[in-house]
């Protein structure tokens, strides 16, 4: 549960969401997501673990803010991982990655549903679930596209009749 979490990246707010029914933590800015232990393989349906590589993070745990370490996980992915609650942090698009592949690498999920249905969030103004491509962050965390604030450009201003033509248009219309 997002708790008191603070992003490993940028140290923004973590806001749940759920993968195939797993609840996890997404940044609020940086969108990076935070997996406690054991819920990758939840996620993709099948055992998976990273190897530690050699170095250390400079990112924190979300969980309980120790150095984390560098490492890798199947395809090349790398994360970084806390040595003592077993947690992983994964940068934006990572996870999507592993679990949908990409053009240069296959799935690693189980039963991978090509739609992308079952990463999905709650609005926080209604409370509906939708799908985690449908989210807008705004205040207190995602809304669906219908409560999301939106961004509408100024009225714009009425157009006023031009009282006083001066320069060169003038001279030529003849007005002084």
């Amino acid at each position: 549960m997002s708790g008191d979490k603070r992003c490993p990246s940028c140290r923004g707010r973590m806001q749940r969401f759920f993968a195939v029914g797993v609840e996890l933590d997404r940044c609020r800015s940086c969108r990076g997501v935070w997996l406690d232990a054991g819920e990758l393989s939840e996620v993709l349906l099948r055992d998976v673990s990273p190897r530690p590589v050699a170095g250390r993070s400079e990112r924190p745990c979300a969980f309980c803010s120790r150095p984390m370490r560098t490492a890798r996980l199947p395809g090349g992915v790398a994360v970084e991982t806390c040595e003592r609650c077993r947690g992983i942090y994964m940068d934006e698009g990572e996870l999507e990655h592993l679990t949908f592949g990409t053009e240069e690498s296959a799935p690693l999920a189980a039963n991978v549903n090509p739609e992308k249905r079952f990463f999905f969030f709650y609005c926080v103004s209604c409370g509906e679930r939708f799908p985690l491509n449908e989210a807008r962050n705004g205040e207190g965390g995602l809304h669906c596209p219908g409560c999301a604030p939106s961004a509408q450009p100024p009225p714009a201003e009425e157009e006023q009749p031009v009282k006083q033509v001066g320069g060169w248009l003038s001279r030529w219309f003849g007005r002084s």
